[in-house]
């Protein structure tokens, strides 16, 4: 399994705009063949700072995910979105038995 934790550093005019493009992207994410967890979270400690939590089965469904529409929307309107770059890190889970 493969999780990706991406952080979004949101400028407080684009919030709205953000959490309503990603609403959407996770509904639809949620119904990917191979998509185990997609969940969107806020800090506590860091107004607009947003993490998304995903969860997949392998690199295959993360290859057919980042061909979405949605995605590839929310993508092309990061930079308009962000305060700062995001910050992307993928990692391999492994479960115990």
């Amino acid at each position: 399994m493969k999780v990706i934790n991406a952080q979004f550093f949101i400028k407080e005019d684009k919030r709205e705009v953000f959490i309503e493009d990603t609403k959407a992207l996770i509904a639809e994410t949620r119904k990917e063949e191979g998509c185990l967890e997609y969940h969107l979270y806020e800090s506590l400690e860091e107004r607009n700072l947003f993490i998304m939590v995903e969860v997949w089965a392998d690199d295959a469904a993360i290859e057919i995910h980042n061909q979405s529409p949605l995605l590839q929307k929310l993508f092309g309107n990061v930079a308009d979105f962000s305060a700062k770059a995001p910050v992307l890190r993928v990692s391999d889970l492994i479960e115990n038995a």
